[in-house]
Protein backbone atom coordinates (compact mmCIF):
# COMPACT_ATOMS: atom_id res chain seq x y z
CA UNK A 1 0.00 0.00 0.00
CA UNK A 2 1.63 3.54 -1.09
CA UNK A 3 -1.47 5.06 1.74
CA UNK A 4 -1.92 5.34 5.59
CA UNK A 5 -5.33 5.93 6.76
CA UNK A 6 -6.88 6.29 9.99
CA UNK A 7 -10.33 8.10 11.68
CA UNK A 8 -9.56 10.87 13.05
CA UNK A 9 -11.80 13.42 15.38
CA UNK A 10 -12.27 17.54 13.92
CA UNK A 11 -12.86 19.19 17.27
CA UNK A 12 -16.04 21.38 17.08
CA UNK A 13 -17.04 23.62 19.97
CA UNK A 14 -17.35 21.40 23.29
CA UNK A 15 -17.37 17.68 20.81
CA UNK A 16 -15.89 16.01 17.33
CA UNK A 17 -16.88 14.97 14.44
CA UNK A 18 -15.12 12.18 13.20
CA UNK A 19 -13.70 11.72 9.79
CA UNK A 20 -11.69 9.02 7.59
CA UNK A 21 -8.65 10.15 6.23
CA UNK A 22 -6.18 9.01 3.62
CA UNK A 23 -2.58 10.06 3.14
CA UNK A 24 0.42 9.09 0.74
CA UNK A 25 3.71 7.74 2.25
CA UNK A 26 5.29 10.12 0.35
CA UNK A 27 4.48 13.77 0.75
CA UNK A 28 1.27 15.02 -0.23
CA UNK A 29 1.21 17.08 -3.32
CA UNK A 30 -2.72 18.40 -2.64
CA UNK A 31 -5.38 17.75 -0.28
CA UNK A 32 -9.25 17.31 -0.87
CA UNK A 33 -12.00 16.81 1.51
CA UNK A 34 -14.78 14.65 -0.24
CA UNK A 35 -18.23 14.77 0.88
CA UNK A 36 -20.17 11.64 1.13
CA UNK A 37 -23.60 10.85 -0.83
CA UNK A 38 -26.89 10.67 1.47
CA UNK A 39 -25.55 7.05 2.93
CA UNK A 40 -22.89 7.92 5.17
CA UNK A 41 -19.48 7.63 5.42
CA UNK A 42 -19.46 4.38 3.29
CA UNK A 43 -16.69 1.75 2.38
CA UNK A 44 -17.02 3.32 -1.18
CA UNK A 45 -16.42 6.92 0.12
CA UNK A 46 -13.44 5.47 1.90
CA UNK A 47 -12.45 3.71 -1.02
CA UNK A 48 -12.27 6.91 -3.43
CA UNK A 49 -10.59 8.97 -0.58
CA UNK A 50 -8.07 5.80 -0.73
CA UNK A 51 -7.90 6.34 -4.54
CA UNK A 52 -7.10 10.20 -4.52
CA UNK A 53 -4.07 9.87 -1.54
CA UNK A 54 -2.84 7.10 -4.06
CA UNK A 55 -2.51 9.81 -6.41
CA UNK A 56 -0.46 11.87 -3.78
CA UNK A 57 -3.34 13.81 -2.18
CA UNK A 58 -4.12 13.61 1.34
CA UNK A 59 -8.11 13.21 1.49
CA UNK A 60 -10.74 13.38 4.73
CA UNK A 61 -14.12 12.59 4.50
CA UNK A 62 -16.00 14.33 7.44
CA UNK A 63 -18.54 12.11 9.61
CA UNK A 64 -21.22 15.42 8.21
CA UNK A 65 -24.11 13.45 9.97
CA UNK A 66 -22.36 12.92 13.37
CA UNK A 67 -24.74 15.15 14.88
CA UNK A 68 -27.59 12.82 14.37
CA UNK A 69 -25.89 9.77 14.22
CA UNK A 70 -21.90 9.08 14.54
CA UNK A 71 -20.21 6.32 11.85
CA UNK A 72 -23.37 5.62 9.73
CA UNK A 73 -23.30 3.64 7.03
CA UNK A 74 -26.66 2.67 4.76
CA UNK A 75 -24.81 1.16 1.41
CA UNK A 76 -25.46 1.82 -1.64
CA UNK A 77 -29.14 2.53 -2.34
CA UNK A 78 -29.59 -1.15 -3.23
CA UNK A 79 -31.75 -1.99 -0.44
CA UNK A 80 -35.64 -0.44 -0.09
CA UNK A 81 -35.45 0.11 3.77
CA UNK A 82 -31.63 1.85 4.20
CA UNK A 83 -32.48 3.73 1.11
CA UNK A 84 -35.32 5.53 2.87
CA UNK A 85 -33.44 5.85 5.65
CA UNK A 86 -30.62 7.65 3.95
CA UNK A 87 -32.98 10.10 2.35
CA UNK A 88 -34.55 10.71 5.72
CA UNK A 89 -31.29 11.78 7.28
CA UNK A 90 -30.52 13.57 4.26
CA UNK A 91 -33.80 15.34 5.02
CA UNK A 92 -33.06 15.85 8.56
CA UNK A 93 -29.83 17.35 7.85
CA UNK A 94 -29.15 20.65 8.57
CA UNK A 95 -27.47 22.27 5.48
CA UNK A 96 -26.48 25.50 7.57
CA UNK A 97 -24.78 23.64 10.57
CA UNK A 98 -23.36 21.38 8.45
CA UNK A 99 -21.29 23.46 6.23
CA UNK A 100 -20.04 25.38 9.37
CA UNK A 101 -18.70 21.60 10.41
CA UNK A 102 -17.38 21.18 6.32
CA UNK A 103 -15.66 24.44 6.67
CA UNK A 104 -14.04 23.12 9.98
CA UNK A 105 -13.08 20.33 8.59
CA UNK A 106 -11.32 22.11 5.79
CA UNK A 107 -9.53 24.07 8.33
CA UNK A 108 -8.82 21.04 10.44
CA UNK A 109 -7.28 19.72 6.99
CA UNK A 110 -4.98 22.35 6.99
CA UNK A 111 -3.86 22.51 9.89
CA UNK A 112 -2.99 19.07 10.26
CA UNK A 113 -0.72 18.78 7.19
CA UNK A 114 0.86 22.54 8.52
CA UNK A 115 0.75 23.97 5.12
CA UNK A 116 -0.27 27.60 4.03
CA UNK A 117 -2.76 26.44 1.46
CA UNK A 118 -6.31 25.05 1.61
CA UNK A 119 -7.68 22.05 0.72
CA UNK A 120 -10.22 21.18 -2.48
CA UNK A 121 -13.34 19.67 -1.83
CA UNK A 122 -15.21 17.49 -3.48
CA UNK A 123 -18.73 15.96 -3.13
CA UNK A 124 -21.30 13.53 -4.84
CA UNK A 125 -24.87 13.81 -4.30
CA UNK A 126 -25.77 15.63 -1.42
CA UNK A 127 -22.24 16.02 -0.83
CA UNK A 128 -21.95 17.90 -4.63
CA UNK A 129 -24.49 20.35 -2.88
CA UNK A 130 -22.72 20.78 0.39
CA UNK A 131 -19.34 21.28 -1.73
CA UNK A 132 -21.19 24.39 -3.32
CA UNK A 133 -21.82 25.95 0.03
CA UNK A 134 -18.95 25.18 1.15
CA UNK A 135 -16.93 27.07 -1.71
CA UNK A 136 -18.60 30.12 -1.29
CA UNK A 137 -18.58 29.68 2.19
CA UNK A 138 -14.62 29.44 3.05
CA UNK A 139 -11.38 29.29 1.01
CA UNK A 140 -10.81 26.51 -1.20
CA UNK A 141 -8.32 25.63 -3.46
CA UNK A 142 -10.98 24.53 -6.02
CA UNK A 143 -14.72 22.59 -5.48
CA UNK A 144 -15.67 19.75 -7.26
CA UNK A 145 -19.32 18.89 -7.11
CA UNK A 146 -20.10 15.20 -8.59
CA UNK A 147 -23.84 15.12 -9.99
CA UNK A 148 -25.11 17.79 -6.72
CA UNK A 149 -28.57 17.63 -6.16
CA UNK A 150 -30.99 20.59 -6.67
CA UNK A 151 -28.07 23.19 -7.26
CA UNK A 152 -30.69 25.08 -9.19
CA UNK A 153 -31.52 26.90 -5.73
CA UNK A 154 -27.87 27.70 -5.06
CA UNK A 155 -27.48 30.48 -7.43
CA UNK A 156 -25.71 32.94 -5.02
CA UNK A 157 -23.30 29.83 -3.72
CA UNK A 158 -22.24 28.98 -7.33
CA UNK A 159 -22.11 33.01 -8.38
CA UNK A 160 -20.04 33.58 -4.90
CA UNK A 161 -17.78 30.06 -4.99
CA UNK A 162 -13.92 31.40 -4.07
CA UNK A 163 -12.21 28.70 -6.02
CA UNK A 164 -12.07 27.60 -9.69
CA UNK A 165 -15.54 25.23 -9.72
CA UNK A 166 -15.61 22.04 -11.88
CA UNK A 167 -19.13 19.95 -12.34
CA UNK A 168 -20.16 16.69 -13.63
CA UNK A 169 -23.67 15.13 -14.46
CA UNK A 170 -25.09 12.35 -15.96
CA UNK A 171 -27.43 12.88 -18.58
CA UNK A 172 -29.94 10.39 -17.64
CA UNK A 173 -29.59 11.33 -13.52
CA UNK A 174 -32.99 10.89 -12.43
CA UNK A 175 -32.34 13.65 -9.55
CA UNK A 176 -31.14 16.19 -12.38
CA UNK A 177 -33.10 16.48 -15.21
CA UNK A 178 -31.53 18.08 -18.29
CA UNK A 179 -33.36 21.00 -18.22
CA UNK A 180 -32.19 21.07 -14.36
CA UNK A 181 -28.48 20.30 -15.67
CA UNK A 182 -28.81 23.58 -18.64
CA UNK A 183 -30.17 25.74 -15.95
CA UNK A 184 -26.38 24.96 -13.52
CA UNK A 185 -24.76 25.12 -16.32
CA UNK A 186 -25.69 28.61 -17.44
CA UNK A 187 -25.22 29.94 -13.79
CA UNK A 188 -21.68 28.59 -14.03
CA UNK A 189 -20.91 30.08 -17.43
CA UNK A 190 -22.86 33.55 -15.52
CA UNK A 191 -19.45 33.29 -13.20
CA UNK A 192 -17.33 34.44 -16.27
CA UNK A 193 -14.47 32.47 -14.97
CA UNK A 194 -12.23 30.92 -17.56
CA UNK A 195 -10.61 28.23 -14.95
CA UNK A 196 -14.50 26.76 -14.20
CA UNK A 197 -15.42 23.83 -15.76
CA UNK A 198 -18.83 21.71 -16.98
CA UNK A 199 -19.26 18.46 -17.63
CA UNK A 200 -22.38 16.01 -18.77
CA UNK A 201 -21.87 12.26 -19.64
CA UNK A 202 -24.28 10.84 -22.46
CA UNK A 203 -26.20 8.28 -20.99
CA UNK A 204 -24.94 7.97 -17.56
CA UNK A 205 -27.00 8.14 -14.62
CA UNK A 206 -27.22 9.52 -11.08
CA UNK A 207 -24.22 8.29 -8.60
CA UNK A 208 -22.32 6.88 -11.68
CA UNK A 209 -18.71 7.39 -10.40
CA UNK A 210 -19.19 5.45 -7.59
CA UNK A 211 -18.17 1.77 -7.86
CA UNK A 212 -19.89 -0.14 -5.55
CA UNK A 213 -23.27 1.39 -7.28
CA UNK A 214 -23.43 -1.75 -9.59
CA UNK A 215 -26.71 -0.69 -10.77
CA UNK A 216 -25.43 3.02 -11.65
CA UNK A 217 -21.94 2.05 -12.07
CA UNK A 218 -20.58 3.27 -15.53
CA UNK A 219 -16.68 2.47 -15.88
CA UNK A 220 -16.32 4.57 -18.93
CA UNK A 221 -18.02 7.83 -17.53
CA UNK A 222 -16.15 7.15 -14.46
CA UNK A 223 -12.52 6.72 -15.91
CA UNK A 224 -13.28 10.03 -17.54
CA UNK A 225 -14.52 11.84 -15.21
CA UNK A 226 -11.45 10.66 -12.71
CA UNK A 227 -8.98 11.96 -15.34
CA UNK A 228 -10.78 15.24 -15.67
CA UNK A 229 -10.93 15.81 -11.78
CA UNK A 230 -6.96 14.96 -11.57
CA UNK A 231 -6.76 17.31 -14.30
CA UNK A 232 -8.17 19.71 -12.29
CA UNK A 233 -6.67 19.17 -8.85
CA UNK A 234 -3.35 19.10 -10.65
CA UNK A 235 -4.06 22.97 -11.96
CA UNK A 236 -5.53 24.46 -8.95
CA UNK A 237 -4.62 22.69 -5.70
CA UNK A 238 -0.77 22.09 -5.24
CA UNK A 239 0.49 22.00 -1.62
CA UNK A 240 2.26 25.38 -0.17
Amino acid sequence: MKIISKIVEVKIDNSYMGGYLAVPRAPPRGALVVLQEIFGVTPAMRAIADDFADEGYATLVPDIYWRMQRDLDLGNGEHPVQRQAAVDFSMRFDERIGTADICASIDWLANYLNRSSRPGILGFCLGGRLAVRAASATETACMISMYGVRLDSLGEEIRTARSPVQFHFGENDNHNPLATINRIREMVMDRGKAEDEFFTYPGAEHAFYNRFRTDRFDEKAHQLARSRVLSFLGRHNVME
